[in-house]
């Protein structure tokens, strides 16, 4: 693994930028009140649903009922919440029904009851919303740690999971150091959680002042057991499991900062993916026309080969 900090750093951002690019955020302003967005000059409404969980309310939001063909499942990052996929999901809504909803504990959505924020235990969530909006087969497009929690759901449920896109994803945190690891799981459960979440955030957000903005104050929606939880989660996962376990159609929207011995492709080759030349974690919010325009090619992909059955 190549050396990414130097020994005097107190704390290696780098090294978490590159391995851990997981703790972060994922989508849609869950607020209580509509959301406006302009596609093809045609507003569209993005009304709040709340959905209840066994372990609390989701807040979730849904495009285009009614339309053909497979549905999508946004999940975002830990933090995040729906509201950082509003551009992407508003182009797709044409063609697709499209999904989002604030993780537990993240945007709108409760805190779960049990203090889990496991992936095992947030992919769950993934099955309670597609239920709720009675989707039996769908896509679930994820980003960062939101692919790890997507991966179990697949793993688990591969009858009802089509495809799998993952944006700038997890990666495998056994590639760094054991030392930065457990350094980094001890500063998100401290008593200085919140700001060493923030500097973490703010290390891998880009320079986009508009993309910064937003993701730091969506990561400021996390409490402290929701930070301890999902740091826990990160450091401790093995996505080898999933990613053997799942056997359908996976493809990687990668940046950069990610794309080292880590990656998910790497652990297994034949996943396919694509590196864009980006210098920020949120691909979905400083570049939505092209992740919006990979989501359109693998959906495409994905109709070709369930017609030639």
């Amino acid at each position: 693994m190549k050396q990414l900090y130097s020994a005097s750093s107190t704390f290696p951002k780098r090294v978490l930028q590159v391995s851990m690019v997981f703790i972060v955020a994922f989508a849609l302003h869950a607020t209580a009140q509509t959301i406006n967005t302009n596609s093809a000059k045609k507003d569209i409404n993005m009304t709040p649903t709340l959905t209840q969980g066994p372990q609390g309310r989701l807040n979730t939001y849904r495009l285009s009922e009614g339309n053909a063909g497979l549905p999508i499942i946004f999940v975002h990052a830990d933090p995040g919440r729906a509201t950082q996929w509003k551009e992407v999901m508003t182009s797709l809504a044409k063609k697709h029904d499209v999904v989002a909803f604030d993780s537990r504990g993240s945007g709108d959505s409760a805190p779960p009851k049990n203090g889990d924020y496991s992936y095992e235990g947030r992919a769950t969530d993934i099955g309670v919303v597609a239920d709720a909006y009675q989707m039996t087969r769908f896509v679930i497009v994820a980003h960062s740690a939101g692919a790890a929690v997507a991966l179990q759901y697949a793993a688990l449920n591969a009858d009802r999971v089509a495809g799998l896109l993952m944006v700038d994803p997890a990666t495998d945190p056994r590639a760094m150091p054991a030392e930065v690891r457990d350094g980094f799981i001890q500063s998100m459960t401290g008593p200085d959680s919140a700001k060493a979440f923030t500097t973490y955030v703010e290390s891998i957000a880009g320079p986009a002042p508009k993309t910064r903005k937003q993701v730091i104050a969506d990561a400021k929606k996390l409490n402290a057991e929701g930070r301890a939880g999902v740091a826990k989660a990160a450091g401790n996962w093995n996505p080898e499991i999933t990613l053997k376990a799942y056997k359908g159609p996976i493809f990687i929207l990668s940046t950069p900062a990610t794309d080292n011995d880590g990656a998910l492709y790497r652990l297994v080759p034949t996943i396919s993916h694509e590196v864009v030349q980006t210098k920020g974690h949120w691909i979905q919010l400083d570049h939505p026309a092209l992740v919006e325009k990979a989501i359109e090619k693998f959906m495409l992909n994905l109709d070709k080969k369930i017609r030639s059955k």
